[in-house]
């Protein structure tokens, strides 16, 4: 039960950071048409992170840390293509 709780509380941190973190800072870029103050390493280190995750979910057939974390891929993969855009 205690690790059904996690696993959902979890789910829907993550979910949380990728639409109103990520997509915040998605809005920023378009809006100046810039990715100044971003680090490329970062982004970068985020990304692997992500796709990392999704993986790792997909691997162990677990839906919820799979689709919350490819959810996080799409957007930090948008960041990431915003630097060679702008």
């Amino acid at each position: 039960m205690l690790l059904e709780v996690v696993h959902w509380s979890t789910s829907v941190a993550t979910i949380a950071v990728a639409v109103f973190g990520y997509s915040d800072q998605i809005k920023l870029i378009f809006d100046h048409k810039s990715t100044g103050g971003l680090s490329f390493i970062m982004i970068i280190l985020a990304f692997f992170s992500w796709s990392s995750y999704t993986l790792y979910g997909w691997l162990h057939k677990d839906k919820k840390l799979f689709w919350s974390n490819l959810l996080g891929t799409v957007f930090i993969s948008i960041i990431l293509a915003s630097f060679f855009i702008f």
